[in-house]
């Protein structure tokens, strides 16, 4: 069971599934996609409570991110993230041959704002909620940070599980704001990749003139679209929640925890190393950091193997400890 890369693991909705079939069997794949990616901003810029002309559509947000570091960032102008944070932030780094500037985080996973601003660079990344904690960013911090005139691009890519606590409304004040967002996690589109860019009009000018053309499926958007308008995310939204509730009580007695708003619970813990390969021998993919691992949301079967797992690794330090 896969509960190691933050999957949705609810099911899609029958009228959702029937709409993609019927989409599979009538769409034009004869045809390069124009208008359903003006259709497929439209739909998400209602979502997101902003302007059309204010999307980039990318094939999921990590070609933003690509983007974003080949028009602000290079060999004269490092990329700035905090550490840990979402690892493809040094992967487009790289190839887009700038620097890395690892600032890192705080106690409690806090961000080290001065350190950030000290940094050498002009384009900061962070992530929001925090991957791999799930802990919120402070709105305070953030302001910080665009004050200082730098491009801050706000990753919120598991934001839909704290929708109100988004920072979109920062774009009206800061024209350095940039958000990104995916379908990937709260809507289940991981496969079909679908992500956006969220920021001034001059912003979004800047990376479609660099920008591939046709870069985004039509059939992924036609898709996204009308998941987009099935109500099932309450639902979806309420599983994950218990299931989160679940994990965060299950571990507990592990190690730290972070008051997750994302879709997933990430503990610090010695022997996570240990406890990972329990899980893997148990048929349990989680994700193993150094000195924690991260255990993604799953159905009541997958919470059923990670309770025996917790207490085998429980049992198996009380009979350390007894040596």
């Amino acid at each position: 069971m896969r509960l190691h890369q933050n999957e949705r693991f609810t099911a899609h909705s029958p009228v959702g599934i029937e709409t993609i079939k019927q989409l599979v069997e009538t769409f034009p794949i004869n045809e390069y996609p124009v208008e359903v990616i003006d259709q497929v901003k439209a739909s998400y810029s209602a979502y997101a409570g902003v302007r059309p002309t204010q999307l980039v559509a990318g094939n999921g947000s990590d070609e933003l991110i690509g983007y974003l570091c080949a028009r602000y960032a290079g060999p004269e102008s490092p990329v700035i993230a905090s550490q840990p944070d979402f690892v493809m932030y040094q992967f487009y780094a790289d190839r887009a041959r700038a620097d890395f500037s690892k600032v890192p985080l705080l106690d409690g996973m806090a961000l080290d704002v001065d350190g950030l601003l000290a940094a050498p660079g002009n384009i900061i990344f962070l992530s929001h909620p925090h991957n791999p904690s799930g802990i919120l960013r402070k709105e305070a911090d953030v302001r910080r940070l665009l004050d200082s005139g730098k491009y801050v691009v706000i990753d919120e890519a598991y934001i839909d599980f704290a929708f109100e606590q988004s920072m979109v409304g920062l774009l009206d004040e800061y024209p350095n704001a940039i958000i990104l967002r995916t379908l990937s996690k709260a809507f289940g589109l991981a496969s079909l990749r679908l992500g956006f860019l969220i920021a001034s009009e001059q912003i979004v000018a800047e990376i479609e003139s660099i920008k591939s053309p046709y870069n985004v499926s039509g059939l992924s958007a036609a898709v996204g679209i009308a998941i987009m308008a099935e109500p099932e995310l309450d639902l979806v939204l309420e599983e994950t929640f218990a299931s989160r509730d679940t994990i965060a009580r299950l571990v507990e007695p592990l190690g730290r925890t972070y008051p997750s708003a994302a879709n997933f619970v990430y503990v610090e813990y010695e022997e996570a190393e240990r406890f990972t390969e329990r899980c893997a021998n148990a048929g349990l993919r989680i994700r193993l950091f150094d000195g924690a691992f991260r255990v993604s949301c799953g159905s009541k079967e997958a919470m059923e193997i990670l309770e025996k797992c917790v207490e085998e690794e429980l049992q198996c330090v009380v009979g350390q400890v007894n040596e």
